[in-house]
């Protein structure tokens, strides 16, 4: 409402301009009728122009909103960031791993002193060794032999008829070695008493005797 007024307003000051009274304004004055007349045809038709220029600026605001709205719209488009660039996975490339080089290789002279040397010690190392093992499995097997032949054989009748002639005067027991005395000899415990025969005291008790000869064989007597 406020710019109809003004520019009612305005439209009333451009139609009636200040100009110096005449003798027309005095003879207006005497005839009032005719200033109304007047002054009511110059308020329609500032009334009109009024309403055009309202129109006029209501579609030149129009027309302004209509071309400023798609700007934001373009503005955005432009300020929005580009669609990044899908990047494909790198293949990798397997390259094939190089031979390693072999390294040189001198030829062995094989008449050289050290060569010489170093395979007669060889030599000699291998046929020791040979040697000891073929000792140790003969040892082993007399070994053997000798367990079967002393269990195999039986006691010595010589052995059995001499301890039954044999004398025995005495037995002394004592913490430093228990002694016999057999055919007038005292003998400790280990002691051989009959040479040619292999027969050695194994246990001296107070009341008999015990002997054994190379077969393993044990031979007992009493007092």
């Amino acid at each position: 409402m406020s710019l109809i007024n003004q520019a009612l307003r305005k439209a009333q000051q451009q139609r009636t301009p200040s100009r110096p009274a005449t003798a027309a304004d005095h003879a207006s004055a005497s005839h009032p009728n005719y200033t109304g007349n007047f002054n009511k045809s110059g308020l329609l038709i500032g009334l009109v122009a009024g309403i055009a220029l309202l129109i006029g600026l209501v579609a030149g605001l129009t027309i302004v909103v209509l071309r400023k709205d798609p700007a934001p719209v373009a503005q955005q488009a432009a300020t929005l960031p580009a669609p990044a660039k899908q990047i494909a996975p790198a293949t990798p490339v397997i390259q094939p791993l190089a031979a390693p080089t072999p390294a040189p290789t001198q030829p062995l002279e094989q008449d050289s002193p050290s060569v010489l040397n170093d395979l007669r010690i060889a030599r000699v190392a291998a046929e020791a060794k040979a040697a000891a093992d073929a000792t140790s499995a003969k040892q082993v097997e007399a070994a053997k032999q000798l367990a079967a032949t002393k269990a195999a054989a039986k006691p010595s009748q010589d052995i059995i008829q001499w301890l039954g002639k044999s004398k025995i005067s005495g037995v002394r027991l004592s913490t430093s070695g228990n002694k016999v005395i057999l055919n007038n000899n005292a003998y400790l415990v280990g002691e051989t008493v009959n040479v040619g025969l292999g027969l050695k005291v194994l246990i001296i008790q107070e009341k008999r005797i015990l002997f054994i000869d190379p077969n393993g064989k044990k031979y007992l007597k009493q007092l």
